[in-house]
């Protein structure tokens, strides 16, 4: 199985479950919420809502929305102010990319063998953050 072809295989609402193992905590915060990819002007926009628990607080509440900008190979994904973030390869069971946010780095690893069941997880080091986060999307 290789993984979705075309920015377009993404449109539409998904379910998303977050696991974050915080190294320098010791603790795993769980996230439950959707994410939605619609069309916008030249672009996509994904826009996240989960409700975060972390371990003896009040579950929170968080938003997030990145730009998808597809092309013929990949989707470039940048932050809702239009900073680059990473690239998603295309037609792959099991892309990866790297981003650099001196002092820290971000690892991503995407697994599309189950496709439209995705997961990516994402492995950050830096002085002051040791964590995975992996989420998995099932679509709504």
């Amino acid at each position: 199985m290789t993984g979705p072809e075309r920015i377009e295989d993404f449109e539409g609402g998904w379910t998303l479950r977050r696991v974050i193992d915080d190294r320098l905590s010791g603790q795993v915060l769980r996230a439950e919420g959707t994410a939605t990819l619609r069309r916008g002007e030249g672009e996509y926009v994904y826009d996240e809502e989960v409700v975060l628990q972390v371990p003896g607080q009040q579950p929170m509440r968080g938003t997030r929305r990145y730009l998808w900008r597809g092309a013929a190979d990949h989707i470039a994904i940048h932050f809702e102010d239009g900073r680059f973030f990473h690239n998603l390869a295309l037609g792959q069971a099991n892309p990866a990319d790297h981003h650099d946010c001196p002092p820290d780095s971000y690892d991503a690893a995407y697994d599309f063998s189950t496709w439209p069941r995705w997961s990516v997880r994402w492995s950050v080091s830096g002085p002051r953050k040791s964590y995975e986060m992996r989420t998995e999307f099932t679509p709504r």
